[in-house]
């Protein structure tokens, strides 16, 4: 069994997937670290500037598709990763993309308060901007009812620590 964590920049996924493996000595794979090493070694804000989100979310959507077979793994998401672009350069939600995640695992979807993400993120610049003209509240407010629909678990980490939301996990899946 695979466990999927899902959320917004900031939420927390790696470092309660890391609290999870070290619980469990299940290894993390992140869609990020792959889609940089699938990249050339290309970090994603470089690899978004020169290619754009739309390819980068193509790119993710080719990790989905080598990780179906992936057994035993607890993987952490970027925050995109539930989204395409359309036509016009907007974010949509990616049917495919929920789909392939169902496929590999369990979707733990990891939410804190919209302005907690906002302030934990602001002025990373290890991060590409999401977009140019929309701000990341309003880029939030229209992601969070895909990530809570894809869900097949939801944990808010306002008051948790990593290790006590990876016992959640653990508890809700069985594994402890």
């Amino acid at each position: 069994m695979n466990i999927i964590l899902i959320g917004a920049r900031g939420a927390g996924k790696s470092k309660v997937s890391r609290s999870l493996s070290k619980q469990t000595e299940i290894p993390v794979v992140s869609t990020d670290s792959i889609a940089v090493y699938e990249a050339g070694g290309i970090p994603i804000p470089e690899f978004v500037e020169k290619n754009g989100w739309k390819a980068f979310r193509e790119l993710e959507y080719s990790i989905l598709q080598k990780l179906q077979k992936a057994n035993g793994i607890i993987l952490d998401c970027g925050g995109g990763i539930l989204f395409d672009l359309d036509e016009m350069g907007n974010e949509i939600k990616s049917e495919k993309k929920l789909q392939t995640l169902r496929n590999i695992g369990r979707i733990v979807y990891l939410e804190r308060g919209i302005d907690e993400l906002v302030e934990k993120v602001k002025g990373d610049k290890t991060r590409p901007d999401l977009s140019k003209i929309t701000s990341y509240k309003t880029i939030l407010e229209k992601r969070i009812p895909v990530y809570q629909e894809a869900a097949h678990f939801k944990l808010n980490l306002s008051k948790l620590s990593k290790e006590e939301a990876a016992e959640k996990i653990l508890d809700w899946i069985g594994i402890k």
